[in-house]
């Protein structure tokens, strides 16, 4: 009998100590073997890793002038069911605000437990009402952070907008809003600008409170850099200023207007219509308004073309400024059609066809020239390429239309040199007419100086660009003289002449291609110059596509050339009548 209880409590105290064993095992595996592993997991659970977003940088003019910045603001939420379980502080809270109680306690309803109360709050208000919250659980406070752009619509196909959308990484808890650029600079470099959100890891008791003492590493946010562009907003404010009369006395249906300067490429205003505001959503309803029509829009240029016909002309020694040409008396009949100038010109001179704008003159002049040495030209000077540089350009950008010339018809000899069956862009037509003015360079358009880091450091500089020489110097010369003759009391501008300066350009006027045919009375009205004539400081180019009323380039754009080129010159500080002060600074290249 002993024997059997003394095998029994042996059998007992054996099975106590395996089980002593195991658990001791297990108890070393957790405490010590496996505690990193566990501890880790039991952190994670606390954890929570909250997104802090970074600020987007800011886009600013050529004097750091802010065309767009993002700010934080604080947007007021209301939970209803709790406001109305505990009224007790809601006319305090209506006082904060500015509003009658009764209409605060109007908006309140129990099934709405997410109510936007205020937008935007007044950052003191915002301090008042948060006091609030220890004692008064219903307001919720949510940090945003807004791009403003305090300008409005002005230089806005330049600039872009951006939309908001959700970025979220594995371990976040939630996902948090971000910028993301649309169109304009804030699409091109949206990179630079975006920035890197940073994170702050906290750890939570049960009740879901911070527990500060273990509070882990915070990864700060990174902001965007800074982009400094070459637009200069009071002029952009003088140019939005003139397209706007554009608009209001001839309806067309677009304007385009650039200003640069012809030494480096360097825009200072750029604008379009229609238009839109960048911070006001209500603008964009209208997808045209969007269109930076100065990059995107293709169009027959008319007799604006007639300088590259010219360049080819001089630059091949197909005839002089004073060949004489004889204009049919302005009816000319080739290959079953007949060429019409507006008025019955006898014998002119290469200059004095180029001042009148001659159609005959040029249609002859391309037939001297030939169809590869003509093409030749056009291609030199820009024409079917586009003329930005691709990265960091502004997206839209089109090549044109330029037919190799085995696809000519048997009159295309005769057209292409006036603009016609050729499809360019403003900004081609303007890279072009900067050509002739900077001494027979193409350069690229230039809309970026810098980019800087948030601690103001230059991240990068850009530098004008020489794509290739197209004409020499001393054509250039000849045109640039033979151009002051079209702004003369003789030539087809003479409404874009400017006090105190002589002024180079040339007037377009082309009948629109709609439906399979010429329209009559639809054309597009455009005029390009640059002041001074013998030493340009700058260019504008101004487009009206289809005015009314009044048709010819000279009288549509002319006088709005005049009014933008005499605020241009007192924005660069220009003295009339003597050496410019801007030259040195515009012409070199940094």
């Amino acid at each position: 009998m002993n024997h059997a209880l003394q095998l029994r409590a042996v059998w007992v105290l054996l099975l106590f100590a395996v089980g002593f064993t195991v658990v001791s095992a297990r108890l070393i595996q957790l405490q010590i073997l496996r505690h990193a592993k566990y501890q880790e997991e039991a952190m994670r659970a606390q954890c929570r890793v909250i997104p802090v977003p970074a600020l987007r940088g800011r886009i600013l003019d050529c004097q750091r002038r802010i065309f767009a910045q993002s700010v934080p603001v604080v947007d007021l939420y209301i939970d209803g069911k709790l406001a109305t379980e505990d009224p007790g502080r809601l006319d305090q809270v209506a006082r904060l605000l500015g509003l009658p109680p009764a209409e605060l306690r109007a908006r309140l309803s129990p099934v709405r437990r997410n109510e936007l109360l205020q937008p935007e709050l007044d950052p003191a208000v915002a301090d008042q009402l948060r006091a609030l919250t220890p004692k008064y659980r219903p307001l919720i406070f949510t940090d945003r952070i807004k791009r403003v752009y305090p300008n409005g619509w002005e230089g806005s196909h330049v600039i872009g907008f951006t939309n908001q959308v959700p970025l979220q990484m594995d371990d976040w808890e939630k996902a948090i809003n971000t910028e993301q650029g649309m169109l304009g600079i804030e699409q091109a470099l949206d990179y630079y600008l975006a920035g890197r959100a940073g994170e702050r890891r906290v750890v939570l008791d049960k009740t879901g409170r911070e527990i500060p003492a273990y509070r882990m590493s915070d990864h700060q946010p990174q902001n965007g850099c800074d982009i400094v562009l070459t637009i200069d907003q009071v002029i952009q404010h003088a140019i939005e200023e003139e397209a706007d009369q554009l608009m209001r006395q001839y309806t067309p249906a677009t304007v385009s207007i650039l200003v640069l300067r012809p030494a480096t490429g360097e825009v200072l205003g750029l604008t379009n219509r229609p238009t839109f505001d960048p911070g006001n959503r209500r603008t964009m309803s209208d997808l045209a308004s969007l269109r930076n029509c100065t990059l995107t829009d293709i169009y027959e240029p008319g007799s604006t073309f007639k300088i590259v016909t010219a360049a080819a002309v001089l630059s091949e020694g197909v005839a002089t400024l004073e060949t004489p040409i004889y204009c049919e008396n302005g009816a000319f009949y080739y290959a079953g059609t007949t060429l019409r100038d507006t008025h019955e010109n006898g014998t002119l001179t290469v200059r004095r066809a180029l001042e009148v704008s001659s159609n005959i003159a040029f249609a002859k002049l391309g037939l001297a020239l030939g169809p590869d040495k003509l093409y030749r030209q056009i291609r030199l000077m820009g024409f079917g390429e586009r003329a930005q540089e691709t990265k960091y350009a502004l997206p839209g950008e089109q090549k044109g239309l330029l037919r190799p010339t085995d696809k000519w018809s048997k009159i295309s000899l005769t057209r292409v040199p006036i603009g016609y069956e050729i499809g360019v862009t403003n900004l081609q037509m303007t890279m072009a007419m900067a050509s002739v003015a900077n001494g027979g360079q193409l350069v690229r358009p230039l809309f970026i100086k810098a980019i800087v880091d948030p601690n103001g450091r230059v991240v990068r500089e850009f530098a004008p660009q020489v794509v290739r020489r197209v004409i020499p110097a001393d054509v250039a010369a000849q045109l640039r003289q033979t151009l002051a003759g079209v702004v003369s009391d003789e030539g087809t501008a003479q409404g874009a002449q400017v006090e105190g300066w002589t002024v180079a350009g040339k007037t377009g006027t082309a009948r629109k291609f709609i439906n399979g045919h010429y329209e009559h009375g639809a054309y597009y009205s455009s005029f390009i110059g640059f002041v001074p004539a013998d030493q340009p400081q700058f260019l504008i180019s101004i487009m009206v596509n289809q005015p009314r009323g009044q048709v010819y380039g000279g009288k549509v754009a002319g006088p709005a050339f005049s009014s933008i080129a005499t605020k241009v010159a007192q924005q660069l500080n220009m003295i009339a009548g003597g050496p410019p002060r801007e030259l040195a600074k515009g012409a070199v290249s940094r």
